[in-house]
């Protein structure tokens, strides 16, 4: 299968193999992650913390490099953990966190799932905890996410925080914010197209939205994406539709590739009401064992080079 590669900022990315750890090279924990802010929607239950695990690598020097994982609209299914052990392997701590069963639902169909502005909550919040323990560097913590947790991991980077939140939150300070958003296959059509919902809230000039951070997002999505409009341009039009991240954003589209192409137990052609900015339609997901793991060792390059090279400041 062919690559269709656009780096529109950041220069290119370097694959490299990367071995994967046996469960004594890493440290793993379960651990309660703060909600930061107030959720957007009455119906969703109300939560001071959501659960992650958190995995850290024995063969690291402390301070470490972290990322954040946050799942689909399927919830914690294991494609998290297909990117953790190579992350892990490389020496970066990971925290994947559950949005869903810290609220007592089971994946995003439910009428009671959180939604993309309620999962901010969880993602600041992982940044917070994360940034106030002392294993880990303040200024190396990324953030990655599959479906709707690319997109949220998205907005982190325009700098879109939870909702009602003080921008001098002792929390969460303002200038506290990722390092490096990796992105796959996040629905970009939801961010451009949604605007009674999504885009009305996210806007340059609405309250939570505090400015681009200028911190690097690549996102990585299939030319056969059914989830989009338009799966060759929808990413790229964020270049235009949001000129602040233009100089932090590259997009590689994988030719062929559908939505999830990373998930070896992908359902059959369903009709998904998120689809296509939330208007619904029948959405294609192919597993392709090949393209998900040029996109695992292409991840690992990212966060080694963003995280790593990351200037001093603050987180």
């Amino acid at each position: 299968m062919k690559l269709r590669n656009f780096f529109l900022a950041c220069g290119a990315i370097t694959l490299a193999t990367v071995p994967h750890p046996g469960l004594s090279q890493v440290i793993v924990s379960k651990v309660d992650v703060p909600v930061i802010g107030s959720k957007c929607n009455a119906r969703i239950k109300e939560v001071d913390a959501v659960q992650g695990e958190l995995r850290v690598p024995t063969k690291t020097t402390e301070p470490a490099s972290v990322v954040v994982i946050l799942h689909s609209n399927a919830g914690v299914i294991g494609v998290g953990d297909f990117y953790a052990k190579a992350l892990n392997a490389a020496g970066i701590a990971t925290l994947e966190v559950d949005s869903y069963a810290p609220r007592g639902v089971r994946n995003g169909n439910d009428r009671n799932a959180p939604v993309l502005c309620d999962r901010l909550q969880d993602a600041w919040g992982a940044l917070a905890f994360l940034a106030k323990d002392g294993r880990f560097k303040n200024q190396h913590i990324g953030v990655t996410g599959f479906s709707s947790g690319g997109a949220v991991a998205i907005m982190a980077g325009m700098g879109v925080r939870p909702a009602r939140l003080a921008r001098d939150s002792v929390e969460l300070p303002q200038d506290w914010f990722y390092a490096a958003h990796f992105a796959l296959y996040p629905g970009c059509a939801n961010i451009m197209d949604d605007h009674q919902r999504i885009r009305s809230w996210i806007n340059p000039g609405q309250p939570q939205n505090w400015g681009a951070t200028g911190k690097p997002i690549h996102i990585v999505s299939g030319t056969r994406d059914d989830f989009d409009f338009d799966p060759v341009k929808d990413c790229l039009r964020m270049r235009t539709e949001f000129p602040a991240i233009a100089p932090q954003l590259t997009v590689r589209l994988v030719e062929g590739a559908t939505h999830a192409f990373d998930w070896p137990q992908s359902p059959p052609p369903a009709y998904s009401a998120f689809a296509k900015a939330q208007t619904g339609g029948v959405v294609t997901m192919r597993y392709d064992a090949s393209e998900a793991e040029t996109a695992r060792k292409e991840m690992v390059e990212f966060f080694l080079s963003r995280l790593r090279s990351t200037p001093a400041g603050a987180p």
